[in-house]
């Protein structure tokens, strides 16, 4: 398994180093670490293979043998184990300097860092954690492409306030390792967000195309219906598709009557042969 260090990531690190915090970024870089290591084994859990992985300030991205994303049970137990992780290790050690086992100031760095890092992993957009887990939780209702793009959207957002935020306290006067990580997350964001938004409708492809060897081999699963009129393009049809569902199409023809049902299969192949913005309607027998 390859481990990639992302940019954002090293300037993290020196400018902790450059603060003359060396204790900050090791143990930072230790706790990240840790964090990735418990979204592998959840992986793992699924018999879920890791290829790599690559670190980020907020943590890290496994790059897994499977698409996992927009299956709510995986996506959400994956994509919570790292934050979990740091919740229990912040209990612990606060517990700990309460009853007066550990004290000082490592310490108390240390439950700052686990904190922090499960507070800004659980942050409800893409590309952190949070995001994932509201994917996982909803895209079965609102589908995983429209799902992820207002989570990208949001996280573009949040992106955009912290690189603003960063300047603000730059131009106020504040110490300039504040402002610095401020900008350095929020391009991060922005660049982050982009990407899962890029990969979402291939990540999705794949996942169906896997959904259709998972039923021949499995010989059932859940399934649900959509009702569809004959001028609604293949895009907004596949939009709607589950991961955790094979999905069967009625399209309307006049006084409310099915003319055709499709399946997931019949869809994809027309969305190939005609492309997405093809209208079902003109999906031949």
């Amino acid at each position: 398994m390859k481990v990639k260090v992302h940019p954002t990531f090293i300037i993290l690190l020196i400018l902790c180093i450059l603060a003359g915090q060396v204790v900050r970024a090791l143990l930072v870089f230790s706790l990240v670490i840790v964090h990735e290591a418990c979204h592998i084994l959840a992986a793992r859990g699924y018999g879920i293979r890791c290829r790599s992985i690559e670190l980020y300030p907020y943590g890290g991205t496994a790059v897994l043998d499977d698409s996992f994303e927009g299956k709510k049970k995986e996506e959400t137990i994956i994509a919570f184990a790292g934050p979990a992780v740091n919740v229990v290790l912040f209990f612990f050690i606060q517990i700990l300097r309460e009853n007066g086992t550990l004290s000082g100031a490592w310490a108390l760095e240390f439950a700052k860092t686990n904190f922090w890092l499960a507070a800004f992993n659980l942050l409800p957009v893409l590309p952190l954690d949070g995001g994932r887990i509201v994917r996982g939780l909803l895209a079965g209702s609102f589908g995983f492409v429209p799902t992820t793009r207002f989570l990208a959207a949001a996280g573009k957002c949040l992106g955009g306030a912290f690189v603003f935020a960063g300047f603000l306290m730059q131009g106020m006067g504040f110490y300039i390792y504040e402002p610095v990580l401020f900008i350095v997350l929020g391009i991060f964001f922005w660049i982050g967000s982009g990407k899962e938004l890029d990969n979402a409708r291939i990540v999705f492809l794949k996942q169906l195309c896997r959904k259709k060897e998972r039923l021949l081999a499995q010989g059932l699963m859940p399934g649900r219906s959509l009702a569809v009129s004959r001028d609604t393009a293949l895009k907004q049809i596949i939009d709607k598709f589950s991961a955790d569902h094979f999905s069967l199409v009625s399209v309307m023809g006049k006084d409310d009557k099915i003319v055709r049902t499709l399946s997931e299969t019949e869809v994809i192949q027309g969305m190939m042969d005609f492309g997405l913005n093809c209208m079902v309607g003109k999906l031949k027998e």
